[in-house]
């Protein structure tokens, strides 16, 4: 089992400050993915080259919405020189000062080109179990592997059950089966309007329920031969990570 850690690059201090945490204290990380968020100054790739150094992968995250599919993929060179072999696609949700120049690009559009004008590199798509039903999702994600995907990342899930239903479809592929702590009744709520997340009734906004449900989603990607994608977005890193793989 791989487990990927999502790092948010608020500034360069906050991201050596994680990685080198990350590095000393949990050996279980073998990789590090950074959300593009246009609230932020450093891009996605731009944090990935301040880790060059380290030896985890650099999972660079592109939004599909950034790029005209007419013109050259302008990353081409940036990856190859700062060695960023892996990125995650997404679509991307539209800025909205809409001051960021945004175009009517898919992920299934963005994945294609990439395949065919970046070489050596590996291409991970999005995986939303929430945006409409099992047979739609996965009639997308066939899509997104015809035109060149790896494998997928998916939004965090928050009931092992459900988990466990698309797990069924997606036996053998290269899946990071995404978890995000969630320990408050506001971003439970965002979770549920935005993004239509479902909730099991034992469900607790607290942190030790969030660890518990952690270590079961764990323990079911080492016996089921999956990956991990940990996305503690609104807790203490640090605190959460010590909780969960139970290290000082």
């Amino acid at each position: 089992m791989k487990i990927s850690l999502e790092i948010v690059p608020r500034n360069e201090q906050y991201i050596c400050e994680q990685l080198a945490f990350v590095e000393e204290v949990i050996p279980h990380i073998s990789a590090i993915n950074f959300p593009d968020l246009m609230r932020f100054d450093i891009r996605s790739w731009d944090a990935c080259r301040m880790i060059s150094h380290s030896q985890l992968d650099r999972i660079a995250h592109l939004r599909a919405i950034d790029y005209d599919m007419h013109r050259p993929f302008p990353l081409t060179g940036f990856l190859k020189e700062n060695r960023i072999g892996k990125v995650l696609v997404i679509e991307g949700d539209k800025p909205q000062d809409m001051k960021h120049a945004v175009y009517p690009s898919s992920s299934v559009e963005l994945i294609r080109k990439l395949k065919k004008e970046v070489d050596d590199i590996t291409i991970y798509a999005a995986f939303d179990p929430y945006r409409n039903n099992i047979r739609y999702e996965l009639e997308y994600l066939w899509q997104k592997i015809e035109a060149g995907a790896t494998g997928f990342f998916s939004q965090p899930f928050f009931d092992l059950r459900l988990l466990e239903i698309y797990s069924e479809y997606l036996e053998g592929h290269d899946i990071y089966w995404g978890i995000s702590p969630v320990t408050g009744e506001r971003s439970k709520l965002y979770w549920e309007t935005r993004n239509r997340a479902i909730f099991p009734k034992s469900f607790a906004p607290t942190i030790d329920w969030n660890v518990r449900f952690g270590k079961e989603v764990i323990t079911f990607c080492r016996k089921s031969n999956f990956n991990l994608y940990l996305m503690p977005i609104k807790i203490n890193l640090k605190d959460y990570l010590r909780s969960l793989f139970e290290v000082r």
